[in-house]
C-alpha cells in the first residue's frame, strides 16, 4: 500500500504562536483572551502620518492611476503630510470641527485619503459614505439619513457632475462643497486648497487629539434598516494597530529585511472597517506604499486588479473569497501572473464570507507550483462596532476559523441553543452608536460586552 505523501511545509507566517487564557464558568460561559500583550501604536492616526513623514519623507505613500495617462502617479509621505496640513487649515477656515464633520461621498483616491486625514488632524470626524447611496439610489434615502445623522460642515466629491443629483437631494445643506473636478462658483477647488497657508491653529488642534477623539463615522451596511453611525475614535483605531503589533514576529520570516518597503494593493472601500481601518491605517503605520486598486471582483473590473497585481506584486493579498476565486482562475491559465502574485507574497487573507475547502486547495496548489511551499491563508473577524477582534495568526490547515482574540481583547462566549454566542470587550470596541441611546442599551450586556449576534463553536 503506497504511503500518503506529506504536503510541503508552509512559508512561515511572521506571527507569534497562539498563547491564550480561557476561563470557563459553571454555566458554560467562556472568557477568552490573548496572553500576548498589545504592541506599539501611534498616539493617533494623524500622528502616525507625521511620524512616518519625518522618518522617510521621500518614500512613496499613496499611488493611483492617472485617469488621463493610465500610468501610476502618487505622493510621498512628506508631500502627504504637507498637503494634509494645508487641507486641515482650509477645513478649519470652513468651520469644520469635532461637532462639524467632513463628509466624503466619492470612492477611494489620493484626494479622498488626504481629505480623510486632514479632517482627523483637526479633530473633525471624517464620514466616508457608501458611493451607491449617492450614485445608485433614486430617492437618496440612506444618503439623507447619513447626512442628517452626522450634520457635516464640508462635503467632498472627486467629480462634481456625477454627484449633482445627490447633493441636490440634500436640499439647503449649508455645507461647503469641495471638488477635484468641476469646481467653480460656490464649489471650492481641491487643488487650490492644497496651497492654503498653514497657521499654528492646525498644530494646536492636532495637539488636542486623544484616544476619545472621534476620527471617523463609519456606517453599518444598512442591509437591515437604515445604516447605524459608529464613532471610530482614535483610541479604537490605534488599539487595532496595537493588537496586530502584539502578534508580530519578524524573526519567523526567513526573508525578513528591515529595509524592505511594504507594498499594499487594495480596492476595499474606505467606508468599511476592513479597507479604512485595517488596511489603510495599517499600511500607514507600517510605512508602506499604498497602491489604490481601481479594480473590483466583477467581470467588468477584475482585469484592472490583475494588471495591478502584475505590476505591484504585494506582500499580502487580502480580499473577499470571490476575488480569490477569480484570481485563482486567472493564475491557473497564466504562469506569468502566477509568478507575479507569489513573487514576494507572505500570506493571503480573506474576509466577508467563508473560504471554501476547494478554493483553499486550489490556492495551495498554485502556491506550491510557484514556490514549492504552501502559503498561510488567514482571516480576521470583527465588525464596524468592534474593529477586528479575532485573527488566525498561525499556519492553519483548514478554513472556516475566526481565530483567537487580538491582544487586548476579551471574548465572551455564551452558551445559546447548542452554540456559543460571541460577545467582546476591549479598547477597539465602540462605546455606543452616535445619538442612539435606545439601541445602545440593546447591544451591550450587563458586563459591558458588545453582543455581535453571531454564533461560534470551539474546534
Amino acid at each position: 500500500m503506497a504511503e500518503t505523501q506529506s504536503p510541503p511545509p508552509f512559508r512561515p507566517l511572521p506571527q507569534k504562536p497562539p498563547k491564550v487564557h480561557a476561563d470557563k464558568k459553571p454555566d458554560g460561559t467562556i472568557y477568552l483572551s490573548q496572553l500576548h500583550a498589545p504592541g506599539e501604536r501611534p498616539r493617533t492616526i494623524p500622528h502616525a502620518l507625521d511620524q512616518r513623514a519625518s522618518e522617510h519623507p521621500d518614500r512613496d505613500w499613496l499611488m493611483q492611476r492617472d485617469p488621463q495617462s493610465d500610468e501610476w502617479t502618487g505622493i510621498t509621505y512628506g508631500q502627504g503630510r504637507d498637503y494634509t496640513h494645508a487641507l486641515a487649515q482650509a477645513f478649519l477656515d470652513m468651520g469644520a470641527s469635532p461637532d462639524a464633520p467632513v463628509m466624503i461621498l466619492s470612492g477611494n483616491s489620493i484626494e479622498s485619503a488626504l481629505v480623510m486625514m486632514a479632517a482627523m488632524t483637526i479633530g473633525a470626524p471624517a464620514a466616508p459614505i457608501s458611493v451607491p447611496y449617492s450614485l445608485m439610489s433614486t430617492d437618496h434615502a440612506k444618503l439623507k439619513h447619513c447626512f442628517e445623522t452626522v450634520k457635516p460642515k464640508v462635503i467632498f466629491v472627486q467629480q462634481l457632475k456625477p454627484f449633482e443629483a445627490a447633493l441636490g437631494a440634500l436640499g439647503d445643506h449649508c455645507c461647503t462643497i469641495v471638488a477635484v473636478e468641476g469646481a467653480g462658483g460656490d464649489v471650492a477647488e481641491y487643488a487650490s486648497l492644497l496651497k492654503t497657508p498653514v497657521t499654528s491653529a492646525v498644530a494646536a488642534a492636532m495637539d488636542k487629539l486623544n484616544d476619545a477623539s472621534i476620527g471617523k463615522y463609519l456606517f453599518t451596511s444598512g442591509s437591515t434598516g437604515l445604516p447605524k453611525p459608529v464613532p471610530q475614535t482614535q483610541g479604537m483605531m490605534c488599539a487595532m494597530i496595537a493588537g496586530q503589533e502584539g502578534l508580530r514576529d519578524d524573526a519567523r520570516d526567513p526573508d525578513y529585511d528591515p529595509d524592505e518597503i511594504g507594498q499594499v494593493l487594495d480596492w476595499l472601500p474606505w467606508n468599511h472597517i476592513s479597507g479604512s481601518n485595517v488596511n489603510f491605517n495599517g499600511a500607514l503605520w507600517g510605512g508602506a506604499t499604498f497602491w489604490i486598486d481601481g479594480g473590483k471582483p466583477t467581470a467588468a473590473l477584475f482585469a484592472q486588479t490583475v494588471r495591478n497585481i502584475r505590476e505591484v506584486s504585494p506582500q499580502v493579498i487580502g480580499t473577499a473569497p470571490i476575488a480569490l476565486a477569480m484570481l485563482a482562475d486567472e493564475m491557473e491559465e497564466d504562469e506569468d501572473l502566477l509568478n507575479a502574485v507569489f513573487k514576494r507574497l507572505k500570506s493571503i487573507g480573506y474576509g466577508g464570507a467563508t473560504l471554501s475547502d476547494d478554493l483553499y486547495d486550489r490556492l495551495q496548489a498554485l502556491a506550491i507550483k510557484a514556490t514549492g511551499k504552501r502559503v498561510p491563508i488567514v482571516t480576521m473577524y470583527g465588525a464596524t462596532e468592534t474593529q477586528g477582534i479575532t485573527v488566525v495568526h498561525w499556519e492553519a490547515e483548514r478554513v472556516g476559523l475566526i481565530g483567537l482574540p487580538l491582544p487586548g481583547m476579551t471574548l465572551k462566549l455564551v452558551p445559546t441553543s447548542g452554540k456559543l454566542e460571541v460577545r467582546v470587550k476591549g479598547p477597539s470596541v465602540m462605546d455606543g452608536y452616535h445619538n442612539m441611546p435606545e439601541k445602545n442599551a440593546e447591544v451591550f450586556d450587563d458586563e459591558g460586552f458588545y453582543c455581535l449576534g453571531d454564533a461560534a463553536r470551539m474546534v
